[in-house]
């Protein structure tokens, strides 16, 4: 799959009222979101995303306040996606 700069887990904010948005599924293409009239721009950096190895259910962490943090779902370890 071509790269687009824009990969699953890539926040955008608005530099007008500060609303952040996140990429969820990667797309060809180019992903230029706008809010207020004005360009987001895109932050450094992505969201930690975890997938189910089992049911392929998928999170990502917005805040971490614990390095221990070990997400799971059916009864299985979360792996980083």
């Amino acid at each position: 799959m071509k790269k687009t700069g824009n990969e699953k887990g890539s926040v955008f904010r608005c530099p007008v009222c500060g609303a952040e948005i996140v990429v969820l599924v990667k797309k060809y293409g180019t992903f230029e979101p706008v809010c207020c009239n004005v360009k987001m721009r895109k932050l450094s950096g992505r969201l930690a995303i975890y997938k189910c190895p089992v049911c392929g259910a998928e999170i990502t962490v917005l805040t971490r306040i614990s390095p221990m943090f070990i997400p799971r779902c059916c009864n299985t370890r979360m792996v980083a996606a």
